[in-house]
Formats: C-alpha cells, sequence, structure tokens
C-alpha cells in the first residue's frame, strides 16, 4: 500500500511544501520496492519528510498497534521528528521518548500503543525492558543519523533493541554521512 497523490497532496499543503524534492521522491519510490533501505542526503535536505512519508500507509492500517519505530541518538533530533509527524496533520498517535523528563509520563502515554513510536535508544531499551513497550507488532524501524548512534557508543543499545523486534521487516537508515561498514545489528 502507497500513500495516495490526495494525500500527500494534503500533507505538503499543511507543510508549507510545493513539491517534493528528488531526494525525497526517491526514497518514496525505494521504501515501497525495498525493505532495506540507506538514505544518505545532506543535513537540511528534508529526510526526516522522506522517510515519514513512506510509514504512513502502514501507521494508518494498525491504529490498534505500535508497528514503527524510530530511533534517535539525541533528545532533540527526536523531539524535532515528532514535530515534523505532528505538522503532518495525520491525528494517529505519536510517543516520543527520551530521557530528561519523567518516565512515569511515558509510561502512561504507552498503555494505548501509539501509532508511531520515536526516541532515544537509551529511552526506548529502558521501556522495552520494563515491560512497558510491547515490540511483538513491530515491522518497521528506521534509525536516524544511523552514524552518530554508533559514534556515541549506542551499537550495543541499539543491537539489544533490534534483537527484541520479532517481527522486524523493513529497515531504514537516515544520515548525512555513510559509515562503513554498516553495524551487523
Amino acid at each position: 500500500m502507497q500513500l495516495s497523490s490526495d494525500q500527500l497532496a494534503v500533507i505538503l499543503e499543511r507543510l508549507s511544501i510545493a513539491a517534493l524534492n528528488p531526494m525525497q521522491e526517491a526514497s518514496l519510490a525505494a521504501c515501497q520496492q525495498h525493505d532495506e533501505v540507506v538514505l544518505l542526503s545532506n543535513t537540511g535536505s528534508g529526510k526526516t519528510l522522506a522517510f515519514l512519508l513512506p510509514l504512513l500507509p502502514q501507521l494508518q492500517q494498525s491504529p490498534k498497534n505500535s508497528t514503527t519505530l524510530i530511533l534517535s541518538p539525541t533528545r532533540e533530533l527526536a523531539l524535532q521528528i515528532e514535530a515534523v509527524f505532528k505538522s503532518m496533520g495525520t491525528g494517529l498517535k505519536v510517543t516520543c521518548c527520551y530521557g530528561g523528563h519523567k518516565v512515569e509520563i511515558e509510561e502512561n502515554s504507552l498503555k494505548q500503543a501509539p501509532a508511531l513510536l520515536i526516541g532515544t535508544a537509551g529511552r526506548i531499551a529502558d521501556h522495552i525492558r520494563r515491560g512497558n513497550l510491547q515490540t511483538q507488532h513491530i515491522t518497521t524501524l528506521v534509525i536516524d543519523e544511523f552514524d552518530k548512534s554508533v559514534e556515541l557508543g549506542f551499537e550495543e543499545t541499539m543491537a539489544f533493541i533490534v534483537g527484541e523486534l520479532p517481527s522486524l521487516r523493513k529497515k531504514i537508515l537516515a544520515s548525512a554521512t555513510n559509515i562503513e561498514p554498516l553495524p551487523a545489528f
């Protein structure tokens, strides 16, 4: 299933964007055709929208379970992704999990599964260990700024999270810079 041209037009209007750029169009096509996508593009080029748009059809199909997880290396980036998603005006529930505020707020929000879950690796791993997060329905994982996640020493935490996603089918890695080799997870 893919995003209809009417749905896309409404979202772009809400975001005050006249049209997708070539990288965003390529991302939509790649995400429809492949289960493993590496999205490399300069900072400020619209990568967030490029990985959020292909997720929408899946999010709309499974309103009772979280099917998509986006991991970010920092709280600021996680909040930025959440802001872009909310600006799209989908009406779908999103929960953003990160350190620096009370974990109880997130626990309450996770009682009713969000359509989209965004968070930092450390906080998401904590919720998994506490049993606050049901991971069996998560089929799509996006790791934004994946190069930073490895640089910051989160490779072990990321591997733990990926290991807790038994239904994972689609992986999208997004970054401004490439790393070789890609982490084993």
